[in-house]
């Protein structure tokens, strides 16, 4: 190892022991867990190319705030059933690369043809993808047509595609067991630099494109960078390997069971209040974007900036869990979330929105790696798919849902000032009424402690 270290020094002078070095450190690549790094880093990088940009799509194509929030809704209640029913069948048959195979595939072109979605006949953003829309409310007769195919095809891109990540997830929960000296953090985290790495690209390639082609459809190259990350992303999925699977006795009696406990019934509300407050910022934040006059770049630096926060938390996600529990990580996201929504409420240049998104890096970074830990642990018997995608379900399905019908209301009649501030109180108390109970949750188990031991004596 020294010679090595000197050839570095020396620079360039042992050029041999250079290239073995390079070769003796790609040999303890783990070749079971990099199919899954390349896999995260593609598919997050796809799905970042697309989706953040899908609100401001659909709001330059016409539809109006509330439209927009119907069907940001239907999709997280699409997500729940699919969750369960796809984690279900996973679990039941042992399909698991199947099922998640089928999902890219339908969901990529269901997504890739929102395209070719007509703009409403009477809007003022017609024929024009790069206008400012109009703020007034539409005749539902007018954009019926703009509504209705935007909420079919993205039902069947929901219905196919949002258990991919979850079963992954439980995957590679299943993967890790056999390797004790990496966590899945540190894999997950190649989603963080897929996201970030080209959400960047995304939006500079949109801005240069409408520079060029004024009249053309800004969003052409966000589709095309998705669709061609998402084809490739199929290449590790086939390479990579699926733990082996034994099949739950009863996922039904295994899914009751879950939930009489008062500290995984929390834990869940805990997800679905940080899936509520993912699912406005999701929805609304390039909306207030867009009205602050933000250009693309700083949509796309937004994305980046997350993804910068992001690395950090992942990779520290399995000490930051054992140093400090669960419970803790939890605490601080839901204080971040509050903080985050504040500022959100205050902003006046859209610029100064990069160093707020910085908080990101806790409010995902180290929530994602503790719930699907957590996930991981409370899950029966050859459940992990089921119990992973009841997590998406409720954090994506149900506290997006919430999320982003009840956001479309306040975005529309109170403005997105006041739509942040409420989330932030929304937040604030969950943050101090969650803390309460782990503080006395704490506290009731050592006094239980404590009396066993003194039963034990007698």
């Amino acid at each position: 190892m020294s010679v090595y270290r000197t050839s570095f020094a020396l620079g360039g002078g042992y050029s041999h022991y250079q290239v073995q070095y390079a070769v003796d450190k790609c040999k303890k690549i783990n070749k079971t867990l990099f199919p899954v790094k390349i896999f995260y880093f593609l598919f997050m990088g796809s799905s970042v190319s697309f989706l953040p940009f899908l609100p401001v799509y659909m709001n330059q194509l016409g539809l109006n705030g509330i439209q927009i929030g119907i069907i940001r809704a239907v999709q997280p209640i699409v997500t729940i059933v699919a969750c369960v029913f796809w984690g279900t069948i996973a679990d039941k048959y042992s399909i698991h690369r199947f099922v998640v195979l089928l999902g890219i595939v339908v969901g990529t072109t269901s997504a890739g043809a929102t395209y070719f979605t007509p703009p409403v006949t009477n809007s003022t953003t017609s024929g024009n993808h790069t206008a400012v829309p109009t703020t007034q409310p539409l005749n539902w007769d007018d954009s019926l047509v703009t509504f209705s195919i935007m909420m079919a095809l993205l039902t069947v891109y929901k219905l196919f595609n949002s258990h991919v990540n979850s079963m992954i997830d439980s995957n590679v929960m299943a993967l890790l067991e056999s390797y004790p000296e990496t966590d899945y953090g540190k894999q997950r985290l190649w989603g963080a630099v897929g996201w970030g790495g080209l959400s960047g690209l995304s939006g500079m390639a949109m801005d240069l494109y409408a520079h060029h082609h004024p009249e053309g459809n800004q969003f052409l190259p966000a589709y095309l960078m998705a669709i061609s990350i998402m084809t490739l992303a199929i290449i590790p999925l086939l390479l990579m390997k699926f733990a082996p699977h034994s099949q739950p006795a009863s996922i039904g009696h295994g899914i009751l069971s879950l939930f009489k406990e008062v500290k995984i019934l929390v834990f869940f509300v805990i997800v679905m209040v940080c899936g509520h407050s993912l699912g406005v910022i999701g929805t609304f934040q390039f909306l207030f974007l867009n009205d602050l006059k933000a250009p693309s770049t700083v949509m796309g630096l937004t994305l980046t900036f997350t993804c910068i926060s992001e690395v950090p938390f992942m990779y520290t996600s399995g000490r930051l869990i054992r140093w400090f529990g669960h419970e803790a990580v939890f605490a601080v996201v839901l204080f971040c979330y509050s903080l985050r929504f504040f500022l959100y409420s205050s902003l006046q240049n859209p610029w100064l929105i990069l160093p707020i998104e910085l908080l990101h890096g806790i409010c995902f970074g180290a929530l994602w790696p503790a719930a699907a830990s957590f996930a991981n642990e409370i899950a029966p018997e050859g459940m992990r798919a089921t119990v992973q995608n009841l997590v998406t379900a409720t954090s994506v399905g149900i506290g997006s849902g919430l999320g982003t019908i009840g956001g479309g209301y306040i975005y529309d009649y109170h403005g997105a000032r006041n739509l942040f501030f409420y989330c932030g109180i929304l937040c604030s108390v969950t943050t101090v009424s969650f803390t309460a109970y782990a503080v006395l949750d704490y506290l009731w188990r050592r006094h239980r402690g404590r009396r066993s031991d003194y039963l034990q004596i007698q």
